[in-house]
């Protein structure tokens, strides 16, 4: 069998399980008795193991392995999730995901799990008397033909018969010279999923997957199918010899029933063991009760469908080209007066539209995917600094393209840090104030408009603006009069520039000045933009904004010295007349006053180094005020043309870096313009 096609689905879906596992260790962290949150651990330890052992994955299938035994004794109760325990399985978190990625990279370096197995195993041995606890009396093991039921299938057994369902134990044969014997046992256990449920496998599921076994193996199965059904299901799997079903009317009795064929599969046996874990709970009859949700869940499953990003962009590219065409036979319909084809493309437009917005829908995603990594985060670094941190998340379900999510992780990391390591204080500082000791980090997202806004705000000491035009200063960042000049928000925006950074000493967590400068430069290669509001003592909050989609958007074309270009609409908020008269200059700045507001003009022809521009010897100028942010400015143009769908293209890699263009678009008579990057502009 070649593993190599399964690989991507491999690493994908032992990514989304590591990342459950972070949350809900956290989870467990916080309410040590929730046994809910145990079996969602359990579930996703072992399916990471089984499909790591299907495609030959050693060392994670042995790690997972050894965490199960550890988390089987949380959920029986004979341990306790004390910090030990839950810092040793963070550890073999941590350890797992450094195997995952190696497979990721192809790299061979070996990362011995031996030590982390060690302290597993002293853990499940009983690694102190206060945490072992002793098992209720009558929890004697009952044999049926030779397979050890403990009280708690016995129970799960009785529950089932109460709301009439049968028990059976199930008898596999494979044939002589079988080949790949544990993925028959995955198929076979898949094959009894869907049917009911598996509560016990002998030999166990882990040995079954490792094909420690001969040609045989028996699975205790739990459904409301006749054993003709189980046999029928089984037989029709390729290499099974032959298969016995006995009826299981009571503990300890077994009744032989027609003959009936069953093939367990590694995947059955690991949606038995799934289904196993929410068995050893004390309280069955939800364990049994859950049969009907799980079935709900597998049907819901087979409705989605994993589709390469790659795929997603190339079909996002088609789109742009039909939006493209259909603004050329716009034109085309207007120069020629074709009243037919004017109508036929509207009808058209309403179709692309369509298109556009659920292609745009398919690549949405949720902001959830990369704030759930934070919360750990946020445990360790709080903890290795002393602090007491509370991370509150909010509008996880804030939808972003699928480009944009996977750029944002970091900018998000550096604000997290910052807030951890420079914003909250210490807990005695924070009671010397009269704050909680607990520290307080909110991460929200939420839309406005056609943008994602997402905020970090923390509720600590805050950014003194006079120590940051200090520190400015002594790194020659800015000069005496320019800090004599500047107010309090444009001095805290200081600590956005290249190597500063208000550290006294170098940290593993800070003081190397290249934090927030990466933050605003990947925040603004997006679209987006990055502000800061903050107050001594009561905290800071940092803002980002960013486009929904960086493909196709609305903009204003504009016309300077007869070439055209694109103003992204997002960044427009009016359009005025002016005349020359109404420039001032202020401090060598040209300026105008627009209701109360003093809005810098900025000169497009110049700034774009083009030759004389039309509009300097007009009486009447058309100025487009732009904003980023609070920032606002003035964009004297020649002409206004209108408003149109563009879609961004690329510079590609020789015109890359030239810092007032962010692209260019075809517009609808095959003419190129380009599309202006407000941030620049306005710098």
């Amino acid at each position: 069998m070649d593993v190599n096609q399964y690989m991507g689905m491999f690493l994908e879906e032992s990514r989304e399980h590591l990342q459950t596992l972070n949350r809900c260790l956290l989870d467990l962290e916080h309410d040590p008795r929730n046994l809910s949150v145990l079996d969602e651990i359990f579930r996703s330890a072992h399916t990471i193991k089984g499909m790591s052992a299907t495609m030959g994955f050693t060392s994670i299938a042995e790690l997972t392995h050894e965490m199960e035994n550890i988390l089987d004794l949380l959920r029986k109760e004979q341990l306790k999730a004390n910090s030990a325990i839950v810092d040793t399985l963070f550890k073999c978190l941590d350890q797992l995901e450094q195997l995952v990625e190696s497979v990721a990279e192809q790299t061979e370096t070996a990362i011995d799990i031996k030590p982390l197995v060690a302290t597993l195993n002293k853990l499940a041995s009983g690694g102190g008397a206060e945490e072992v606890i002793p098992e209720e009396p009558g929890a004697a093991a009952i044999s049926v033909n030779g397979i050890k039921l403990d009280e708690t299938d016995t129970k799960v057994i009785q529950a089932a018969k109460q709301q009439g369902l049968c028990t059976y134990n199930v008898g596999v044969n494979l044939r002589e010279g079988c080949l790949l014997k544990s993925a028959r046992a995955y198929m076979i256990m898949n094959a009894l999923d869907e049917i009911g449920d598996v509560i016990k496998s002998i030999p166990p599921v882990d040995e079954l997957e490792k094909e420690n076994f001969d040609l045989s193996f028996n699975v205790i199965v739990i459904t409301d199918a006749e054993p003709e059904k189980v046999e029928q299901t089984l037989l029709s799997i390729s290499e099974v010899d032959a298969v016995s079903v006995e009826i299981i009317n009571d503990c300890g009795n077994a009744v032989v029933s027609p003959s009936a064929a069953v093939i367990p599969s590694v995947e059955e046996i690991i949606q038995a063991e799934k289904q196993t874990e929410g068995q050893n709970k004390p309280d069955v009859s939800p364990v049994v009760e859950q049969h009907g949700p799980a079935a709900e869940k597998k049907l819901k499953s087979g409705q989605s469908v994993r589709v390469d990003i790659e795929k997603l962009d190339a079909l996002l590219n088609l789109v742009g080209e039909l939006v493209i065409n259909k603004t050329r036979l716009e034109q085309i319909g207007l120069n020629h007066k074709l009243s037919d084809l004017v109508e036929t493309i509207e009808q058209m437009d309403r179709v692309t539209t369509d298109l556009q917005t659920v292609v745009m829908k398919v690549r949405m995603v949720p902001v959830g995917q990369v704030f759930n990594r934070f919360p750990r985060m946020v445990r360790d670094l709080s903890r290795d600094l002393n602090k007491e941190v509370n991370l509150i998340i909010q509008g996880e379900e804030t939808e972003l393209d699928r480009t944009v999510i996977d750029e944002i992780g970091d900018p998000l990391v550096h604000l997290l840090r910052n807030a951890i390591d420079h914003g909250v204080e210490n807990p005695a500082d924070r009671q010397v104030k009269g704050k909680n000791p607990v520290g307080e980090i909110r991460l929200i997202a939420r839309h406005e408009g056609n943008n994602v806004i997402i905020m970090v705000e923390d509720d600590g000491a805050g950014i003194n603006p006079e120590i940051v035009k200090q520190k400015a200063l002594e790194k020659g960042l800015i000069t005496p009069a320019e800090a004599e000049k500047m107010d309090t928000a444009d001095a805290v925006r200081l600590v956005f520039l290249p190597g500063f950074s208000t550290a006294k000493t170098v940290t593993d967590v800070s003081g190397r000045g290249v934090g927030m400068d990466a933050v605003k430069t990947k925040i603004e290669s997006l679209g987006g933009m990055v502000d800061v509001e903050t107050k001594i003592n009561e905290g800071s909050k940092f803002k980002i904004r960013l486009p929904l989609t960086l493909a196709i958007i609305q903009a204003l074309l504009v016309d300077v010295c007869n070439e055209i270009y694109a103003i992204p609409l997002g960044s427009i908020d009016s359009t005025i007349n002016i005349t020359p008269g109404d420039i001032k200059t202020i401090q060598n700045q040209e300026v105008i006053l627009l209701r109360g507001q003093i809005i810098p003009i900025v000169r497009l022809a110049k700034k774009l180094n083009a030759p004389e521009a039309a509009s300097d010897n007009k009486e009447e100028l058309f100025v487009v005020i732009v904003h980023m942010g609070e920032q606002k400015a003035g964009v004297i143009v020649d002409t206004l043309i209108g408003q149109q769908e563009i879609v961004i293209k690329s510079l590609g890699k020789l015109l890359a870096g030239i810092k007032v263009l962010a692209g260019a678009t075809i517009l609808g008579n095959g003419q190129v313009a380009l599309i202006l990057d407000v941030g620049s502009l306005m710098q």
